[in-house]
């Protein structure tokens, strides 16, 4: 599950420079995606960035549970399974 927050920018002395950055929460491994010059407008960005993002999670763990259920309901691998989806349903 990815997480995003608002942080404040820095410039390369370490000096704050009034704007705000959003950025994924992953520790040192985090990344800036956008800043902003206010804070209402980086929330907003952020918001709609954590919204899908738990959006595609709830897809995902859905899919995953149906491809299960499916493999086992037509005796089928999972490669199998997916080729199929890709080659034929998805054409």
């Amino acid at each position: 599950m990815t997480k995003f927050g608002i942080y404040l920018e820095e410039d390369d002395a370490g000096n704050e420079t009034g704007r705000f950055q959003v950025a994924e929460d992953a520790g040192d491994d985090g990344f800036v995606l956008d800043t902003f010059d206010t804070e209402e407008a980086a929330e907003k960005y952020r918001k709609d960035l954590q919204d899908e993002s738990d959006r595609n999670d709830k897809i995902g763990a859905e899919y995953l549970e149906w491809e299960k259920a499916c493999m086992a309901r037509h005796q089928v691998s999972q490669d199998d399974l997916r080729v199929y989806l890709v080659n034929v349903v998805c054409v």
